[in-house]
């Protein structure tokens, strides 16, 4: 199967603080909607969507098709998922969960930064196994 998964993680590879976002940027929703027109979400993160053009299929179903793009604030990532696509916050922020790609056997095979509306710069990395 195959599986993209898009996370944000802050400068500590944060991923949660109790169980909810660290923060939020809407260029970032621009930046994946340049690529995706059809992600999954949970109904807590499908709300970041509702003003683009990506189609959001919340709740996400099981099992979810194959070339499936899921979008993941607070759920685990699973280990058939064999692209990451890693939003980074360039900023440390509190939190109690965290997700280090190298450490769960990605390969970075991209970067990129750009200007976020309520972040001076975010970065995209892309990953895989």
């Amino acid at each position: 199967m195959l599986m993209t998964v898009i996370i944000t993680l802050d400068d500590k590879n944060g991923y949660t603080l109790f169980g909810k976002r660290l923060s939020r940027d809407r260029e970032i929703i621009k930046d994946i909607e340049k690529d995706h027109s059809r992600i999954y979400a949970s109904e807590y993160s499908a709300v970041l969507f509702r003003d683009s053009e990506i189609e959001t299929v919340s709740p996400v179903p099981d099992p979810l098709p194959d070339e499936a793009i899921l979008f993941l604030e607070t759920d685990p990532v699973p280990e058939e998922a064999d692209t990451l696509i890693v939003y980074r916050w360039n900023k440390k922020y509190p939190s109690d969960r965290k997700y280090n790609p190298e450490e769960n056997g990605w390969k970075r095979i991209s970067s990129t930064d750009f200007s976020g509306y309520s972040h001076e710069k975010l970065t995209k990395e892309v990953y895989i196994r």
